[in-house]
């Protein structure tokens, strides 16, 4: 009688049949999208291979700090994660040590990621993300300037431990010469590369060693189809800040607290001519200059020169020690927010140690001299000690 009820019912049943293809085409989507109400738009398939027992992360990395945006536990070394986004964007995978992450660029779609547990970041290989394999051309291309570096650099040092400067100064020349030809490298491939991401990602960060003038050209021919990436983002307002505290503009005022919780203000030091040094206890270059600007305090503050030290430090205790340990006799101030640190955001500071010098009146007459350099730069202010 069913089969018979059927056969009467031939426009029924292949009503229903449609209705129920439909449903189980909406399951099945649902099953791909997970949980009800999963918006996410990529997922990253992964292995950790070697006996791997944990945790997968998936993390960015912002102002110097990690944020966690998924999290999976792993089974046989297996994981997925996943999360949305509208542009490519660089993340890393991360394990339980917190020690051991992989960069990979993420965008819309399925991802693979396997790695080693034994030798995480140097084993990951990636598949699924064309702007992942954008980014391993570039630095592919990018290594043969780092080996030239490298190979001058170990020259250099050869012949200065044997104390033969000439030399020495030769493969250091050499040496500026080639990171030179590899900072116009990186900006002639963003130019031609100007609708990709990862572009602008490379030029944020190598930002540090180019100036509002290399870096405004750059910015400025980005297709509008990334406008909206987070790294046109940061050059386009990182371009701005250069802009206004570049050689000739006024200082841009700023109060923090000293170390004894009091605040000063970096216009109340106008008068003398005043370095603006950021630092942190933490840095080691840093650390090394520290001796250098202590001989040209000691020889020069008499005549007009002051210093002003604006750490990135996050603790209290390690940046007082510092500056007992390293003699900074000059002013100090720190808002203890590392990297968030406010007065390096207004001079646009994403690498230290940096500086700024200002004349008596509060105006940038140079920027980020060091070594012989400020010394030069003083004694041609002042005078010869």
């Amino acid at each position: 009688m069913k089969y018979f009820y059927l056969l009467k019912n031939k426009q029924t049943y292949k009503v229903m049949k449609i209705f129920t293809q439909a449903m189980l085409a909406l399951l099945f989507l649902a099953g791909c999208s997970g949980e009800n109400g999963d918006d996410s738009n990529f997922r990253i398939n992964g292995n950790i291979a070697g006996g791997y027992e944990g945790k997968a992360y998936l993390l960015k990395r912002e102002s110097g700090e990690w944020i966690r945006l998924d999290s999976a536990e792993t089974i046989q070394g297996n994981f997925m994660l996943k999360g949305f986004l509208e542009l490519p964007e660089a993340y890393y995978i991360g394990d339980n040590s917190g020690k051991g992450y992989a960069l990979l660029f993420v965008e819309p779609g399925e991802i693979i990621f396997k790695t080693e547990a034994t030798a995480f970041r140097d084993s990951a290989v990636i598949s699924g993300s064309a702007s992942h394999q954008e980014y391993d051309a570039f630095m592919e291309n990018s290594k043969k300037y780092e080996e030239l570096m490298e190979e001058a650099y170990e020259n250099m040092k050869t012949a200065r431990n044997a104390g033969d400067e000439e030399t020495a100064g030769k493969w250091e020349a050499e040496y500026d010469r080639i990171n030179g030809e590899l900072k116009q490298f990186v900006l002639d491939y963003a130019t031609k590369n100007n609708r990709s991401v990862v572009s602008a990602y490379i030029v944020l960060r190598n930002a540090y060693y180019y100036d509002e003038n290399d870096l405004e050209p750059v910015v400025n021919q980005f297709s509008s189809s990334i406008s909206g990436s987070v790294y046109v983002k940061k050059l386009t307002e990182r371009v701005e800040t250069l802009k206004r505290v570049a050689v000739g503009q006024p200082a841009v005022d700023f109060t923090m607290n000293d170390t004894a919780g009091n605040p000063v203000a970096l216009s109340a030091l106008f008068g003398n001519y005043l370095l603006v040094d950021f630092w942190a206890s933490w840095c080691g270059p840093c650390r090394q200059e520290n001796p250098n600007i202590v001989e040209i305090y000691r020889n020069y503050h008499v005549r007009g020169f002051d210093v002003l030290g604006v750490s990135f430090d996050k603790s209290r205790d390690k940046w007082l020690q510092a500056i007992a340990d390293d003699n900074l006799t000059w002013h100090h101030v720190s808002d203890l927010a590392y990297w968030n640190n406010a007065a390096g955001k207004l001079y646009a500071v994403n690498s230290i140690p940096s500086n700024v010098l200002l004349n008596p009146e509060g105006i940038i007459i140079a920027k980020n001299l060091r070594g012989e350099e400020l010394q030069n730069k003083i004694e041609e202010i002042l005078g010869q000690k």
